[in-house]
């Protein structure tokens, strides 16, 4: 077997707006292991966590998508099981959902 792999460890700005680097860096990519978002931090409930992170994962997922509209996503960002299907309905409405192309880190 024969296979070409090129691995892009790049890094963006993520927040209100996206860093107009992602959507250049992002296109053409195949996979995304989304590793952003905040860790829990002392005092921080579950909710806390997620307000901050899904606000994360849905501007990645939203640039990215749409410059890369066939890619696979593993998202590794807690709580992950709250987070995943954010970047699903985010996937969805841009019309690029595809079932077999999401998932999460265990």
């Amino acid at each position: 077997i024969d296979t070409d792999v090129t691995i892009r460890a790049e890094q963006g700005k993520v927040g209100k707006g996206t860093d107009p680097a992602l959507s250049k860096i992002a296109e053409g990519v195949d996979v995304f292991v989304v590793v952003a978002g905040v860790p829990r931090k002392p005092g921080m409930t579950r909710d806390d966590l997620f307000k901050v992170n899904a606000s994360i994962v849905f501007n990645i997922v939203e640039t990215t998508a749409k410059v890369s509209p066939n890619a696979t996503y593993c998202i590794v960002t807690n709580p992950v099981n709250a987070v995943v299907p954010i970047a699903a309905q985010v996937l969805k409405k841009l019309g690029v959902y595809n079932k077999n192309k999401i998932g999460r880190a265990h």
